[in-house]
């Protein structure tokens, strides 16, 4: 007899479900070739030497990598300076899914793994199987998903980049509203823009994307903002959350930085739903190929075009031929064909060719890449002419669409009556078609004023940080001068050049913390005594006057990457202004801090004074005012995981009160006045985007309730079936 281990498993292997990658290695010859791929094998999978799993072995059969197929490459690559024992070889090798566990992070492990490290070794395609394909979801949207998103049924569509990094929140925001108002189809983020000071995070997602929604709100289009969550690892769903919640249209990721698998996760969140766009920043130095046609890396078409698509992005940026960055034409190709090749039942997504583009290479990169295209074009764009709004209409000209005016714009400026060249016209504003209510109108019209306010208080709140920064920076460079000149063997003026163990004189300070990370930290008020705190900045209430009056807050602790259950803020509430009026299920306590006002908690109404502590219990109505004439400010705690707050109707909620209980003496002027400012500005408000994370609880008591089953591996949350 047949040893019986060397004959079922290998039949049993023939059949379980696997996967394919195609390599490039480079050897002199078929035996050089044929001892890498075998090394290869081994290495991607076991990591042993064939000694130890020696074919005939169970895992020899079913986890040991096989080579279905090796042959000399019919192109060879030719280059200056080309060794003549560089000689390409086309190797399958066929992996067991099992291998992959069914996750990505797993699945790029065997792919390449440890074999990145070595030399003459590329990943040149992928082929899954249907049963691995199953393990992801893929796009959301896809081309198609894209086209109906945006409204650009035909035609490329058009992208560009807010930029540079260090402009002004108002600025940016400035530029998106004219990018948008000359149809722009995705005004994105530049990848460099994060949370740095001159430009935070939350502060630029509100202005950015409420400027894009005026001018949609002008033209007609489905223009979209989409902000970069270039973020610590705790805070990339966080922010796309709050992206979602601003009113973002899409977000821009950059998984060589926050990795596939994050993005991965947030394209197959149901809470999230919104389009994403790949960046390829860091990615670069994972290629092959080149000017050098280096046999390292992977191929441009499964990092860049498989590989995003796989991992849920709908569009993937990538640089173009005739840009800066040196791709061949040919490689480019290949990305698209990464995007649109069949994939299982994942969509086409959307190649998206940037890089140093310019207006005047358009019409060759319309003719390489076809329609189901979306062109990135930002430097040029912005450089062309003063007026980005005339700009964006002569790229869209060029790019080949007719729609060179939105859908209510083109009721006074038909597309033909326009050169795209032309500067941009001023839009009469007339009566609303006949299916909009005056009421509607009136309501909407309110709204946008409210958003103008909101963008000038944001714009107002971030002049008065840089104004207040500078003058502290101002002072502290006057300080260190004059004691300079007061006392040279100090000049140093901090801790760098005094030896350990010795007493620093008065007035050196300790280095100044750092604001975001989890790391011990102090935020100093300035000494002039007001009620800001240096490096925090200032941040609207929430997105919509509607509920709230004369609100102001600062996120103290809790949102930069602290460890802690609970966010620490400050709030202020100008003489005559009130907060929402609302409850939820989650508790906060408030203290104090400065002036005088009151919380309503329920039917009753309690002076908060500095120093008063109080208490809101899960479920309790509540809502604090200042009748005063001075602010009334008070430091608020809260658990970081908390579920969304409800508004509550101030109009209906006095109603309730009145017949259950006598009304404490002001109590009903303070709620007729909010019903009527509720009114007046068309309802209830957009919901704050930072104060909530949505379904953290639920999903972390079905993770422990899997734990205790014993299936915490299967266990998968938001997954669709």
């Amino acid at each position: 007899g047949l040893d019986r281990r060397a004959v079922e498993p290998r039949a049993a292997a023939s059949t379980m479900p696997h996967f394919r990658v195609t390599y490039q290695v480079s050897a002199p010859d078929e035996k050089g070739a044929r001892d890498i791929v075998d090394a290869l094998c081994l290495e991607q999978t076991v990591e042993l030497p064939e000694s130890l799993v020696p074919p005939g072995t169970w895992i020899n059969e079913h986890v040991v990598g096989k080579c279905e197929s090796l042959r000399r490459c019919a192109k060879q690559p030719q280059f200056e300076g080309k060794d003549e024992k560089d000689i390409r070889w086309e190797a399958v090798v066929r992996y067991a899914d099992d291998t992959s566990g069914g996750e990505l992070p797993q699945l790029l492990n065997v792919i390449f793994g440890n074999t990145s490290i070595k030399e003459n070794v590329k990943v040149e395609d992928l082929e899954l199987s249907p049963t691995l394909m199953g393990k992801f979801l893929g796009p959301r949207f896809g081309t198609k998903g894209l086209r109906e998103l945006l409204s650009v049924p035909k035609g490329p569509m058009l992208m560009t980049a807010l930029k540079p990094m260090g402009t002004s929140v108002a600025k940016l925001a400035e530029m998106a509203y004219a990018f948008a108002k000359g149809g722009i189809d995705i005004i994105k983020d530049d990848h460099g823009l994060a949370n740095q000071r001159y430009a935070p995070y939350e502060e630029r997602v509100r202005a950015c994307a409420a400027a894009v929604r005026r001018a949609n709100a002008e033209t007609g289009r489905k223009c979209v903002y989409a902000p970069c969550l270039n973020a610590p690892a705790h805070l990339v769903v966080q922010r796309a959350r709050f992206a979602k919640a601003a009113g973002a249209g899409a977000v821009l990721m950059i998984p060589g930085i926050t990795g596939l698998d994050t993005m991965r996760h947030l394209a197959e969140d149901p809470d999230f739903g919104l389009p994403i766009v790949c960046h390829p920043a860091i990615l670069g130095a994972m290629l092959g190929g080149g000017s050098q046609h280096e046999c390292r890396g992977f191929s441009h078409k499964v990092l860049l075009g498989v590989l995003p698509r796989l991992a849920g992005a709908d569009s993937t940026i990538f640089p173009s031929f005739g840009g800066r960055f040196g791709f061949s034409e040919q490689e480019c190709v290949d990305i698209a064909k990464g995007c649109t090749q069949t994939l299982g039942s994942m969509p086409p997504i959307v190649p998206t060719p940037g890089g140093g583009m310019t207006l005047e290479k358009i019409k060759k990169m319309t003719q390489v890449y076809t329609e189901d295209v979306m062109l990135l074009i930002g430097g040029s764009l912005i450089g062309h002419s003063p007026d980005l709004v005339a700009n964006a209409r002569h790229f869209l000209g060029i790019a080949g669409r007719t729609d060179t005016y939105g859908p209510l714009e083109n009721r006074h400026h038909p597309a033909s009556s326009y050169p795209t060249t032309a500067a941009a016209p001023t839009v009469v504003h007339h009566a609303p078609a006949h299916h909009e209510s005056n009421e509607e109108v009136a309501k909407l019209q309110k709204r946008c004023v409210q958003m103008e306010k909101n963008v000038a208080m944001l714009t107002e709140m971030y002049l008065k940080e840089e104004k207040a920064r500078k003058e502290l920076e101002k002072k502290a460079a006057a300080g260190g001068h004059h004691h300079h000149a007061k006392d040279d063997h100090h000049a140093d003026g901090g801790h760098g050049h005094h030896k350990p163990g010795t007493t620093l004189p008065p007035g050196v300070a300790a280095p100044a913390t750092p604001v975001d990370g989890n790391y011990s930290k102090v935020f100093n008020r300035p000494k002039d005594g007001s009620w800001t705190w240096e490096r925090i900045p200032q941040e609207m209430y929430k997105q919509d006057g509607g509920s709230f009056k004369g609100c102001s807050r600062f996120e103290l602790l809790g949102k930069r990457g602290e460890s802690t259950v609970f966010h620490v803020r400050y709030f202020e509430v100008e003489p005559g202004g009130w907060t929402t009026l609302e409850h939820h299920r989650h508790e906060h306590a408030v203290i104090g801090l400065r002036g005088n006002g009151e919380i309503q908690l329920g039917p009753h109404v309690y002076p908060v004074h500095v120093g008063d502590a109080a208490y809101t219990a899960p479920g309790d109505t509540h809502q604090l005012r200042n009748h005063g004439d001075e602010p009334f400010g008070f430091i608020c705690v809260v658990a970081a995981d908390r579920d969304r707050p409800v508004e509550v109707d101030p109009k209906e909620f006095l109603k309730s009160m009145s017949l259950k209980h006598a009304l404490q003496h002001g109590m009903k002027e303070s709620l007729e006045a909010q019903a009527k400012h509720r009114a007046s500005m068309g309802g209830d408000a957009e919901p704050s985007a930072c104060e909530w994370k949505p379904g953290m609880k639920k999903k972390k008591a079905e993770a422990a309730k899997a734990v205790e089953s014993g299936s915490a591996c299967e266990w998968v949350p938001g997954k669709k079936h």
